[in-house]
């Protein structure tokens, strides 16, 4: 017999079961029916304006038929705001129906600027990253705003505020208005530096790019404060001292400090300069067999003895890299290393030259040259698809292509290719517009008032050829000319070209007569290594003298065949070879260069002369912000043939020579004339010394400098005609000298002097001029 509560457990058991049971049944219909539901029969896309509805829906993963899926739809959302095209995106599922709700964000219709005075609003149109008809959100905008405030911050302008206050208007059409309050330019007050012992403040002061305010600010700007400024500034202090000497100096610190009034910034530089080293012994350790380093010897620019010179080291160590390169050991790799003699305060330095990674260049891929041809880039590049790679070569590349002068900016890389002993190099350029229309206008001494205009391409049609157009003039001179330069000629490295020219010159004043010379040129030049270039040239020219005056020296007369007016051919060959370590073509402060030019004219024309020039100058900085400059040059023509040279083809020197004297002042000249007329001369020479200074008070940048100099010369014989008449003086090489001082601008169209000479050696028939005022060539 079953006991009672065995009874009644037995029907709980049972109950639970059966409940339990139809609870499961009823669980599994109700899935089936969600699983049913959640496949989505349709997408309606709801707030779309501007964006179709197709366009929405390709943007997200929720596809028809397939099951709603919450994650997907949290991606779907991401993506659709990454989009930046939508201020609001929810999505939603009901009955098997997804609903996409946008909010488009609104197109922007004018951006304006409030309060900037100081600061014109074209100059915020590469900082604004939002455009008028492009897509607006807050985020833009702040970002904008944000990134203004940056710009005055560069600008000196600290305390500057930036405010972006936007209007949406009808049509989701945003007016976008940037409320500027400009602070005040914060001014560098003063400057000072801590544990300078081998320089003056005054010296460290030349090197860094920041200045103090004066009454100069109006022409620089660098007296602003600018806290970025201050890296760099640490750094031309440390290249500074590492070029002289100090192997271990370092910059502890730079900073700037508001002061106390409030009014500008003093800037602080903390320096710890070690002691000062000389170059001990200069080594070569050779890991590669069948390296001869005595062959790198002549390529090294330090030797044992000289000032330590971190800037000479690495010199020398890219020039041997660079023969290893060009020779069998494209792989090897050099660098210098130091060994430290604190006793004798020398700094040994070890060319060491092991094999490198046996890396190739898998693929070059060039990106951003929407106008410079492919070629144009690649042919400045030592390095080549299937060739060994070289980490020095890619920077060497880097620069060559950077001094085409047809980019803003140029990156060069390397990564990895698809094999573990390939990169890929990828040069990445940001072009800048090379073509150039320039006017220009001014005041000479030798031909008064004086303008110009030129209208120039160095990149035209992206093929990297020469292009130019200039007219140019004033009150006695007439010059027009055309040029065109392809630098490599039937793709070798030479360079070549031609000129065209028109010049008429009125020497009235110097000679009694007007000259024309009208002609063309052709010519061609290759470097032969990397500071000497060699070139040949030919040249037909028809030589014009004409408006002979009446009072004119008989020499003239003769010149013109007793008439007014003589024409004559030149055609020439000629050839030229020049050499340069300047540091600047323009206002160079250390190197030389050397010009020796010789022409042959003959055949094919009227005249017969062989024609010999010398140009040799150098450039020593002795101190930070003194140059010494020493110059000499000669000159010769003389004829063949049996024939005399002509007067339009004689040396005519002045004050562009020997300051002191006019323009033609010196040499032959006819005494009897009435205008002392200047004959021109077969030979001359000339020597400068010259020393360039940096002017007290006036910063560097400015390009304003001051000069003291000596010159010395002589222009000397005359044709067999001139010499027979009566009434010629000056034949003879007697010696003219002066001695003068002068300011030198470097100015945007290019250096400018105004020169005051008073002779010290003269000769009683010269024409002296103290005042000279112009382009400088020198």
């Amino acid at each position: 017999m079953l006991h009672q509560s065995n009874i009644k457990a037995f029907g709980w058991r049972q109950a639970f079961v059966a409940v339990t049971t139809m609870l499961m049944l009823f669980m599994g219909d109700q899935a089936l029916a969600r699983d049913t539901a959640a496949r989505i029969r349709d997408i309606k896309v709801t707030g779309a304006e501007r964006i179709s509805r197709e366009t929405i829906i390709s943007q997200i993963e929720l596809k028809r038929g397939e099951s709603f899926d919450a994650a997907k739809a949290d991606r779907s959302i991401r993506a659709l705001f990454a989009t930046e095209q939508y201020k609001d995106v929810r999505i939603t599922q009901r009955d098997g129906v997804v609903s996409v709700a946008v909010v488009e964000n609104a197109t922007v219709a004018t951006i304006t600027y409030s309060g900037n005075s100081e600061v014109k609003s074209d100059k915020f149109k590469d900082v604004v990253k939002l455009k008028e008809g492009g897509v607006y959100s807050e985020a833009k905008a702040h970002a904008d705003a944000l990134a203004l405030r940056e710009f005055y911050r560069r600008e000196g302008r600290l305390s500057s505020v930036i405010e972006a206050k936007t209007e949406i208007k009808a049509g989701n059409k945003a007016d976008v208005r940037f409320n500027i309050a400009e602070g005040k330019v914060d001014k560098v007050t003063n400057i000072t530096f801590e544990g300078n012992a081998a320089f003056t403040a005054g010296e460290l002061e030349g090197v860094i790019r920041t200045v103090r305010s004066s009454w100069l600010d109006i022409f620089k700007s660098d007296s602003i404060y600018v806290a970025d400024r201050l890296e760099l500034d640490r750094d031309l202090l440390r290249r500074h001292y590492l070029t002289h000497g100090f192997a271990e100096a370092v910059i502890k610190s730079a900073d700037g400090t508001l002061d106390d009034d409030g009014r500008g910034y003093s800037v602080r530089f903390i320096i710890d300069e070690g002691e000062r080293f000389a170059i001990g012994d200069v080594t070569f350790d050779a890991g590669i067999e069948g390296v001869d380093v005595t062959a790198f010897e002549p390529l090294l620019q330090v030797r044992s003895g000289d000032v330590y010179n971190a800037a000479k080291i690495d010199k020398s160590v890219e020039a041997v890299a660079l023969a290893l390169y060009e020779g069998p050991h494209k792989y090897a790799r050099v660098a210098a290393k130091l060994k430290r003699d604190a006793a004798n305060k020398r700094m040994g330095v070890v060319f060491k030259i092991e094999d490198g990674p046996h890396i190739t260049v898998e693929r070059i891929e060039v990106a951003g040259n929407t106008k410079t041809h492919l070629d144009v880039i690649l042919r400045e590049m030592k390095l080549r698809e299937g060739e060994a790679f070289n980490v020095l070569m890619l920077e060497r590349d880097k620069a060559r292509i950077k001094a085409l002068g047809y980019f803003k900016t140029v990156e060069v890389k390397a990564k990895a290719g698809t094999g573990s002993e390939d990169v890929l190099i990828v040069v990445a350029v940001e072009e800048i517009d090379t073509l150039v229309l320039s006017f220009g206008g001014g005041y000479s001494t030798t031909d008064g008032v004086i303008g110009d205009v030129a209208i120039e391409d160095r990149n035209i049609f992206g093929t990297g050829r020469h292009v130019k157009l200039k007219l140019s003039g004033s009150l006695v001179k007439l010059q027009a000319e055309a040029s065109f330069t392809e630098p490599h000629l039937l793709g070798t490295n030479v360079a070549g070209g031609f000129d065209l020219f028109y010049r008429d010159y009125d020497a009235s004043r110097q000679s009694s007569y007007k000259s024309q010379k009208i002609g063309g040129a052709l010519r061609a030049g290759y470097a032969l290594s990397e500071n000497v270039t060699g070139s040949v040239n030919y040249t037909f020219a028809q030589n014009k003298l004409y408006d002979v005056g009446a009072t004119a020296s008989a020499a003239i007369k003769e010149a013109t065949g007793g008439g007014s007016s003589n024409t004559y051919y030149t055609s020439s060959v000629g050839y030229g070879l020049a050499y340069d370590t300047r540091d600047n073509r323009k206002l160079p402060t250390s190197g030389s260069s050397f010009v020796l030019a010789q022409d042959f004219a003959g055949p094919g024309g009227d005249v017969r002369y062989i024609k010999s020039t010398i140009d040799a100058r150098t450039y020593y900085k002795a101190a930070e912000n003194i140059t010494l400059v020493g110059r000499a040059t000669a000159g010769s023509i003389t004829g063949w043939g049996g024939q005399d040279v002509r007067l339009l083809d004689m040396y005519y020197l002045g004050n562009e020579t020997v300051r002191g004297f006019a323009t033609a002042g010196i040499g032959p000249r006819d005494t009897f004339s009435t205008n002392r007329d200047a004959l021109g001369g077969t030979n001359y020479i000339s020597t400068t010394a010259e020393a360039r200074f940096g002017l007290p008070l006036i910063p560097d940048e400015i390009g304003l400098r001051g000069a003291i100099f000596a010159d010395a010369g002589s222009l000397f014989g005359t044709s067999a005609a001139a010499a027979k008449l009566p009434g010629i003086a000056g034949a003879n090489a007697a010696l003219r000298a002066s001695v003068g001082a002068g300011l030198i601008w470097d100015s945007p169209i290019g250096p400018l002097r105004a020169d005051y000479a008073f002779p010290l050696a003269k000769q009683p028939f010269d024409k002296v001029q103290p005042w000279s005022l112009g382009m400088s060539g020198f």
